[in-house]
Parts: C-alpha cells; sequence; structure tokens
C-alpha cells in the first residue's frame, strides 16, 4: 500500500515525458488544494510576533510554492494522456480557462499507445 501511494503522489513529480491517468490528477489536484486551504485558515490563527510565526509563514510559503509547480509538470503529463499538447497547460492561466481542469479530470485518456507512449498503470 505505501508502495502504490508513494507512486501516486512522489514518482515523477517534475517529469514531462509520458502520462498521467485520471486517478493520478484528481489525487494529487486534491491534496494540492488541501494544502493550500489548511495554510489559508491557519495562518491567520498564528500570532505575528516572534520566530515561530515567520519559520511557520516561510515553510507554509515554500510548501505552497512547491505544490504550484509541480501542478504545471503533471497537468502536461495528464494533456499528453489526452493526446493533446503540454501547451495547452497555458490556458489555464487564461479567465475562464480554468475550465480546461474540469476537462483534465473527467476525460478519459487515449487507451492505446499514442504519441506520447504507453498507457500509463496505476
Amino acid at each position: 500500500m505505501l508502495n502504490n501511494i508513494y507512486k501516486l503522489f512522489f514518482s515523477r513529480l517534475y517529469a514531462l515525458q509520458g502520462r498521467s491517468s485520471r486517478k493520478e490528477y484528481i489525487a494529487r489536484l486534491l491534496l494540492t488544494t488541501i494544502v493550500f486551504l489548511i495554510g489559508g485558515y491557519t495562518v491567520d490563527s498564528v500570532p505575528n510576533t516572534g520566530l515561530f510565526s515567520f519559520v511557520y509563514i516561510f515553510s507554509l510559503l515554500f510548501c505552497m510554492i512547491i505544490m504550484f509547480f509541480q501542478y504545471i509538470p503533471l497537468a502536461v503529463r495528464r494533456l499528453h494522456d489526452l493526446n493533446e499538447s503540454g501547451w495547452y497547460v497555458l490556458i489555464t492561466f487564461l479567465p475562464f480557462g480554468q475550465l480546461l481542469i474540469l476537462w483534465l479530470m473527467f476525460k478519459k485518456g487515449t487507451p492505446t499507445t499514442n504519441k506520447y507512449g504507453e498507457p500509463p498503470i496505476n
């Protein structure tokens, strides 16, 4: 079980090559969302004085930056699973581009080998 969790959350964090399944995409997107929500709600409850608040806010910000930058390669691999170019991930930075996220979540990937590789096995 730990091996499956490791493969799902920690393998190929920043790899742009290959494909990612819907399961991997949704699991990592939910984890990122939970980290951002917890960080947003708890940062207000930390007192603004002392070294603890500085370390807490700095570590939270560092974690959020890592989680944000791991999303981009994940979305590229998910687009590869749909047999689309990874450059379409830039659409998410445009207004209404977040609808692409819904498309990535629910559209089934190419069941056979495409130009980006073998189908993901999860």
